[in-house]
């Protein structure tokens, strides 16, 4: 089997940041992940109804994608990423990188992993490949997916060609170079502006607390979709890693790692409240995973919980656009 020498796995517990943290600390740079998280601005929230889809999607970050390429261009990061629908192209854009000694990110549908035990298409979920034979392919995941794991070749090609919403076709990212020093103040104090400017100014009302508050206006009619459904919604959310129960607890993280960094006591204080706020989240999702037994009270509690936490988000964010 092909395999990185001395390869130490990162394992984190949302699969950008756990990918893109294998991949920099092969390449020697080794943050937390919510420093990982926070410097890729990946705090946010967005709502979503695709179609073909059998329940909306809620995310408690910024889109799938975005965190990398905005956390390597804070830090001077060069990076490369592929996209093909060629199965041996998109084969060909793992080994290469490997067989030069690198890890390298792949982006796929998690459901159809050997490993996998959500039962749920996703194709935002991110992993990194450190080994593979003509049979198997090593990858670092999550601590909730099991952390370092194998797939079968077969499984893995096909989880990455997956057509459906969120898929890009086969995409791949690797780190090619390194800055050769980063202003650590600098380049923190201006993403935690930066992430707080776009959550209170989206481009869209699906974002930021304003798509919470339009999530809240939404939530009781989603008694049109199978009960099944929506407690995968809460599912995913709290224990497949899209939700603010994640999300908001790291971020929170990032705050205090960041205040002793630049010796800011406000910073501790806003990540209070988004501590606060992914307890709320947590509670959200639950009520959803408890809709197709507990009827239509639930989601009246999560209206509820949800306009609660978009006033709680906006207030933190607002006090760190500084």
């Amino acid at each position: 089997m092909t395999m990185i020498t001395g390869y130490r796995p990162f394992v984190g517990q949302h699969c950008e940041t756990t990918a893109t943290g294998n991949l920099l600390r092969a390449a020697g740079l080794e943050l937390s992940e919510p420093m990982l998280f926070g410097l890729g601005e990946g705090l946010s929230y967005g709502v979503f109804e695709f179609k073909g889809m059998d329940a909306p999607f809620i995310g408690g970050r910024s889109r799938p994608d975005e965190l990398t390429r905005t956390l390597a261009s804070n830090l001077g990061v060069t990076i490369e990423q592929r996209q093909t629908r060629s199965k041996a192209r998109a084969w060909s854009n793992v080994a290469d990188v490997v067989d030069a000694g690198r890890p390298v990110a792949v982006k796929l549908n998690m459901r159809l992993l050997d490993y996998d035990t959500s039962g749920t298409d996703f194709a935002a979920h991110y992993v990194a490949v450190h080994g593979y034979d003509d049979e198997n392919v090593l990858v670092a995941d999550t601590a909730g997916q099991g952390g370092s794991q194998v797939t079968s070749r077969a499984s893995f090609e096909e989880a990455r060609l997956w057509k459906g919403p969120m898929a890009s076709n086969a995409l791949t990212w690797s780190v090619v170079d390194l800055p050769t020093e980063i202003d650590w103040r600098t380049v923190v104090r201006r993403a935690i502006a930066a992430t707080a400017t776009a959550y209170l100014n989206p481009p869209i009302a699906n974002f930021g607390a304003q798509g919470i508050r339009k999530t809240a206006k939404l939530v009781v009619g989603w008694q049109s979709y199978l009960p099944g459904a929506l407690a995968q919604v809460g599912m995913l959310m709290e224990r497949g890693g899209t939700g603010g129960g994640l999300f908001r607890p790291m971020y929170a993280s990032f705050l205090r790692e960041a205040g002793a960094l630049l010796g800011d006591v406000s910073l501790p204080a806003a990540a209070q409240q988004l501590d606060a706020a992914g307890a709320v989240w947590s509670a959200i999702a639950d009520h959803l995973e408890a809709y197709g037994s507990d009827g239509v009270r639930r989601l009246e509690e999560a209206r509820d919980l949800l306009l609660e936490v978009a006033d709680l988000e906006e207030a933190a964010l607002t006090e760190l656009v500084g």
